[in-house]
């Protein structure tokens, strides 16, 4: 039998594991599914599969339908983390099957699809990007995919490339993520962290990690607070979401609104916040919890205030050790395992008394990995 059939919940992300990690904060035994099954992954959950994989790290939909059907009893509660945004009929699908916490088919179209979104913006009165057909003189762009994550697929160009590409306007400024949770018809507002790039020469947006509590100015905060109430109810969008920004002195933009739990769930998925996911499915189910924006300043230690995670990608091929990983690693992949160069080969931690130096303790940690990685046997350390 299964090992899934003993599962509360079933997990399905291109990359699972923080929401594994946030099901056993939240006492919840996770049945989970995502394209790599990292070794952490199968120590948190029940039961882990790893999904075929498509070009650009894709979820195979045939292969996902047919795992779910041989591993998860019909009727448990389903979470859905990234991979899903530009597959709103799969996502039907899947809530046929299951009982969907989070966003269906009507809100996904809502937000991700980029037309519907620009009209969604202008309407509420909402700052944002503008989108073009093709690059006016003097007005910088970039290319994306329509349902893109992860930022590999934006790019700047003149022209978007055809069917399931979009162009839109390039806002210089700081990048932020605002983590909120939506019950339909307002929002809460938990926390913000401040995001950076790590860029290749194709892909010069590619997303490299997070760091946060992070606070902003108070009437940024509120006018950004008020956006999210009006695109909650507008949408219906339900659960644990974030929405991208651009913030430049006491101005901002909203880029892009991601309707799923992401990334972020490791930094704060911590005290003093409750399991966010306990949080999500109550706002699935209609509850916000009251309370004020994440502070630095709440943090139990003012020496770890501030925490990062990073897409650590490989510079080159590797094969990943026997010996283990550093205890500040995430998404461990299997002993053995061939990364090839510039996969994500796991995620890294850190902390600090601000963004800045939780990032700098990120680029240590990274570099002391990579030298680690490439040593002899003999003289690799694990701490």
């Amino acid at each position: 039998m299964p090992r899934g059939n003993d599962a509360d919940v079933v997990i399905v992300a291109v990359a699972a594991r923080g929401l594994a990690a946030a099901a056993r904060r939240a006492g919840l035994r996770a049945l989970v599914l995502d394209l790599f099954a990292d070794e952490d992954t199968r120590e948190l959950a029940v039961e882990a599969v790893a999904l075929r994989r498509l070009p650009g790290f894709a979820i195979d939909p045939h292969d996902l339908l047919a795992q779910l059907a041989r591993h998860a009893a019909p009727g448990l509660p389903l979470v859905l983390g990234t991979g899903f945004e530009a597959a709103p009929g799969l996502v039907e699908r899947l809530g046929a099957r299951f009982r969907l916490l989070g966003n269906g088919r009507r809100t996904l179209l809502a937000l991700k699809e980029p037309r519907m979104m620009d009209r969604l913006l202008g309407d509420l009165g909402i700052p944002h990007p503008r989108l073009f057909d093709r690059a006016p003189e003097g007005v910088a762009v970039l290319e994306k995919r329509v349902g893109g994550a992860g930022g590999g697929h934006v790019s700047r160009a003149d022209r978007a490339r055809g069917e399931g590409w979009y162009l839109q306007e390039h806002v210089e400024g700081r990048t932020v993520s605002a983590l909120f949770l939506g019950n339909g018809r307002e929002a809460r507002l938990l926390a913000f962290s401040e995001q950076w790039c790590a860029p290749t020469r194709g892909a010069p947006f590619r997303y490299g990690g997070a760091a946060g509590p992070i606070r902003l100015d108070v009437g940024v905060e509120i006018e950004i607070a008020v956006a999210l109430d009006a695109i909650v109810a507008a949408a219906g969008l339900v659960g644990l979401a974030s929405a991208d920004l651009i913030v430049s002195d006491e101005a901002w933009h909203l880029i892009e609104i991601n309707p799923r739990p992401g990334a972020t769930l490791d930094i704060f998925d911590h005290a003093p916040l409750p399991p966010l996911l306990k949080l999500h499915i109550a706002a699935c189910e209609g509850h916000l919890p009251e309370r004020a924006t994440l502070d630095p300043a709440e943090m139990p230690d003012e020496a770890e205030a501030v925490r990062a995670a990073a897409v650590f990608y490989a510079p080159a091929a590797v094969a990943i050790p026997c010996a283990p990983l550093p205890g500040w690693v995430a998404d461990r992949p299997p002993a053995g395992a061939l990364i090839g160069e510039g996969e994500p080969l796991c995620t890294v931690f850190a902390h600090g008394r601000d963004a800045a130096q939780a990032r700098a303790l990120i680029d240590t940690r990274t570099d002391h990995l990579w030298r680690d990685l490439n040593r002899p046997a003999a003289t690799r350390r694990s701490n």
